[in-house]
């Protein structure tokens, strides 16, 4: 069984990934401001009957800063794209929350053959409303200036990342704890990651291209991706479904880790 933590450099930045489990792999991307620790309800599932790899993306949990070349989430793509290719993976199936989603159909409209099935997860591949891209901004620019995240920005953040609900109340104390906790070394670099993820090119218009089975997720309570947009990735998206889950925010996964779990073994 391959050892569970790992990292693989890529111009000389480690990128750091979890690795459980035998069988079909599955990879899962998280979002921007989590880590792969935001799958852990699904890989204590699923690595009984799969190989699953979560990957922390560039400047979040244990990887290491954006490295040299990179200039947008397709050269991210790339990046677990390489990672699939250093592991020997052939084909796997990628889910994706938030802009791990985005990096999910880049590597689609990369390498279509090496993606088995995909899972679009409280995300929008298409461009970024301007109102979404600055008011994301504003928060990068407070983290910069005060060089860590209050206690303020944390509780609005985390507001937008979960449904008001008591089941979110421990998931977003811990969320909390996790951004307040941020270094001014690791704000930094996600203040070079961030645009990649604010300013991202639309990848709705080559949908067309996607012929592998899709599931588009999304909370029905999820204040930074709606649920207007999964109905729009659907339209567009041939061979999708798309469902929602009730009582659950941006982080679904999480606060309705069982129903999340039974609509992606379904699918699987």
């Amino acid at each position: 069984m391959p050892n569970q933590s790992q990292t693989f450099a890529i111009n000389e930045q480690p990128l750091h990934f979890i690795d459980q489990g035998q069988g079909p792999v599955i990879l899962f991307i998280h979002g921007f401001l989590s880590d792969c620790q935001q799958w852990q309800p699904q890989i204590e599932l699923f690595s009984l009957s799969h190989r699953c790899i979560a990957v922390d993306l560039w400047a979040h949990g244990q990887s290491g800063a954006l490295p040299s070349g990179t200039t947008s989430l397709v050269t991210v793509a790339q990046h677990c794209l390489s990672l699939l290719a250093h592991l020997n993976i052939d084909q796997c199936m990628v889910i994706g929350n938030g802009c791990g989603s985005a990096i999910a159909a880049e590597m689609v409209l990369a390498q279509p053959k090496t993606i088995s099935k995909l899972v679009l997860a409280n995300s929008f591949i298409g461009f970024e409303p301007q109102v979404n891209s600055a008011k994301y901004q504003l928060w990068i620019d407070e983290l910069c200036a005060a060089k860590q995240c209050s206690e303020a920005l944390a509780d609005t953040i985390s507001s937008q990342f979960f449904a008001a609900t008591d089941d979110s109340q421990t998931l977003m104390a811990n969320f909390n704890q996790q951004l307040m906790g941020l270094s001014a070394q690791r704000i930094e670099q996600l203040a070079l990651f961030a645009p990649l993820v604010f300013y991202k090119r639309d990848s709705l218009e080559l949908a067309e291209q996607f012929t592998l089975p899709c599931l588009i997720l999304v909370g029905s309570q999820n204040k930074l991706r709606t649920p207007l947009e999964a109905y729009l990735m659907q339209d567009c998206i041939s061979a999708s479904k798309q469902l929602q889950i009730s009582n659950a925010g941006h982080m679904c996964n999480q606060e309705q880790a069982d129903e999340f779990n039974q609509l992606l073994h379904a699918f699987l």
